[in-house]
């Protein structure tokens, strides 16, 4: 072996140093993190990705059923279901059916949420309370704002 080659190679010792080196620091930063004070923040809190916030106009042309109490309307590209009970408040939950994907709808005069398909009842929360669904639906944040007719839609 020449001078030249011999500068350029690392014995096998002296590699698993380095590599234990390495991961040794890298287990110290994540132990010294963990130790912290503050938390390190989940960067997918809601396990899915998708981050739910939009909001639309109960004016507009195809939205005029949350007009009138008792009224909902599936915001079919949100799989959402939006309803303005009888007593003027607002519900938004998932309004795909946790049993086969089915869309729900809403009946005002019970406060719940139907699949059409198979019966399954949901309460105005989500809650599955007749099978076959044994799977909440979930359930969204709603403000609505009467100056601009806009319901808000997040969570």
């Amino acid at each position: 072996m020449t001078e030249t080659e011999k500068t350029n190679t690392i014995d096998r010792k002296d590699f698993m140093k380095q590599v234990g080196l390495g991961f040794g620091a890298i287990m110290l930063m994540n132990c010294l993190q963990s130790c912290g004070e503050t938390e390190i923040p989940d960067p997918n809190p809601t396990g899915n990705g998708d981050v739910l916030d939009f909001s639309i106009d109960i004016t507009a042309s195809g939205n005029t059923a949350l007009q009138t109490k008792g009224g909902f309307l599936v915001v079919a590209s949100k799989k959402v279901i939006i309803a303005r009970t009888l007593n003027d408040t607002w519900i938004a939950v998932s309004s795909a059916c946790t049993h086969e994907g089915t869309t729900v709808n809403y009946r005002s005069a019970s406060n719940d949420f139907l699949c059409p398909n198979h019966g399954s009842t949901f309460s105005s929360v989500g809650a599955a309370t007749k099978s076959p669904a044994t799977s909440a639906l979930k359930k969204y944040n709603v403000t609505f704002t009467a100056n601009s007719n806009t319901v808000r839609v997040f969570g």
